[in-house]
């Protein structure tokens, strides 16, 4: 998925999962953004991980812990500064909301 495409889509995920809830976030949505983090385009997999951390606070705490720190983890651990600086704030979110609950 290119840049130009998964722009939109990002934007369109970020606004639509707060209201569509955590099921239907969980079994539309996010399965395009973890798909979407194994893309090689750095503006892609940053994207992603800015889109992750927006997702924290809709889905459930186990999909939070599970799915979505798996795939921040790999994406901190690119080689991309900018990809690993916003994989890495979405850790601290996931992080952040643990120690609150």
């Amino acid at each position: 998925m290119s840049d130009i495409k998964f722009v939109p889509v990002s934007r369109a995920i970020y606004l639509l999962a707060p209201v569509m809830g955590s099921e239907i976030t969980c079994s539309k949505l996010l399965p395009v953004v973890i798909t979407a983090a194994k893309d090689r385009v750095p503006n892609v997999k940053f994207n992603v991980a800015k889109v992750l951390q927006s997702l924290i606070p809709v889905v459930d705490q186990s999909v939070a812990e599970k799915t979505i720190r798996s795939s921040l983890v790999e994406l901190a651990e690119d080689p991309d500064v900018d990809v690993h600086f916003y994989a890495s704030q979405a850790l601290q979110s996931i992080d952040d909301v643990m120690m609150s609950s």
